[in-house]
């Protein structure tokens, strides 16, 4: 997988733990749009996108005032999907220095494809 990943798009976006949104087309071809791209106690990882929860009235499940979401695809092991978040880290990366600087930086790749 290492080789082949690209990055197709970088959308910074600074929101709590939240650095911005990765486009990633996969060596097979797949595209995966909107990969969350996240920073924490000094380790960045990528997760898949998931969809918000939703509860029986029809309204977004709020924990703590913080949206729930739910996954809609995996990966089928642990360290599949820790390669694919190493890598789409590595090309952010590359991408754009500063994504993952400590708050209150701002990210000088802006919105790049």
């Amino acid at each position: 997988m290492r080789s082949g990943m690209q990055l197709l798009k970088w959308t910074p976006q600074r929101k709590n733990t939240l650095r911005g949104f990765a486009n990633i087309r996969l060596p097979n071809g797949l595209r995966i749009y909107s990969c969350p791209v996240l920073f924490s106690y000094g380790k960045a990882w990528a997760t898949f996108p998931a969809k918000p929860q939703i509860g029986r009235d029809g309204l977004p499940v709020k924990i703590d005032g913080k949206p729930q979401y739910v996954k809609v695809i995996e990966w089928g092991d642990r360290t599949t999907a820790d390669r694919f978040s190493e890598r789409v880290v590595e090309l952010v990366r590359e991408r754009d220095p500063s994504a993952f600087a400590e708050d209150g930086a701002t990210s000088a790749a802006g919105n790049q494809q």
